[in-house]
């Protein structure tokens, strides 16, 4: 998270004098950061192994046992994220939108964690947030909330308590009068929002962000890439054709996929 108090602090840690690093500040962030790179190697990692097996082995078999690549939902999911590959690769490139979605979750979250607000600023060229307030979930928000997608799924649940949203409802453009299905357009939104969110947590992953390294990059990729495949598997079952498919389900899977590497090392190894 770019904010002046972390600007301030990293310029105050690179210019202490000799002896300064005996304070217990410094030895507590040393502490955390080490805490996190055992977690991240200890319990994200494999947690990222046998949730990304998981994933596949759904997929696999909606594919294979399900009508799932000919569902509504999957159809104008896949719509929504080739417009915006479509939009991607021919040159758009929605800058502003993306930081302003940046900096907005770190804000959001920040009071959420009780933080105090006191500037922030979006541009093209880049934005901060000026926070008392600073842990783990607060500077990796950003990557780890499809903002934009959440929106837009707060948005069609408000106006689906008016409207129902399964039916065609017809619309009238111009001399022309279109049947739209709401549910539809929420579909292929969350999959533009959604693509939208993956292309620019990658690009923004690969450019080495501040917000990474504050908790080590090791950690950070693994907490973001388990939250995002959770959320892969959320809208995977929203999109599920088969009515027995649920969390029950893929937790049953879950811990089936991790007994199963469990005792292949166990193998490998004894």
């Amino acid at each position: 998270m770019s904010t002046a108090n972390l600007r301030r602090h990293l310029h105050e840690t690179r210019n202490r004098p000799a002896g300064i690093n005996n304070r217990r500040d410094v030895h507590r962030d040393r502490f955390l950061l080490l805490a996190k790179r055992w977690i991240g190697g200890a319990v994200l990692a494999p947690a990222c192994l046998v949730t990304a097996v998981t994933l596949i082995m759904m997929l696999w078999r909606a594919v294979t046992r399900m009508d799932f690549l000919r569902s509504e939902e999957f159809v104008f999911f896949s719509f929504g994220g080739v417009l915006w590959a479509a939009a991607y690769l021919s040159g758009l490139r929605p800058v502003t939108a993306y930081v302003f979605g940046h900096e907005f979750s770190h804000l959001v979250t920040a009071r959420l964690f009780g933080g105090h607000i006191f500037d922030w600023k979006v541009s093209a060229q880049g934005g901060y947030v000026e926070t008392d307030k600073s842990n783990t979930w607060i500077t990796l928000a950003p990557y780890l909330i499809p903002f934009y997608t959440l929106i837009i799924m707060v948005v069609f649940g408000i106006v689906g308590l008016a409207l129902d949203m399964q039916q065609p409802h017809a619309v009238s453009i111009g001399s022309w009068t279109v049947h739209l299905k709401p549910m539809r357009i929420l579909y292929a939104l969350v999959g533009l929002t959604w693509c939208f969110h993956a292309t620019y947590t990658v690009k923004t992953v690969l450019a080495e962000q501040g917000d990474l390294k504050r908790n080590g990059e090791f950690f950070s990729m693994m907490l973001i890439f388990l939250i995002n495949a959770f959320l892969l598997i959320a809208l995977f079952l929203a999109a599920s054709p088969s009515p027995g498919l649920g969390f029950a389900e893929v937790a049953r899977c879950w811990w089936s996929v991790a007994s199963g590497i469990v005792r292949w090392l166990w193998n490998l190894v004894f």
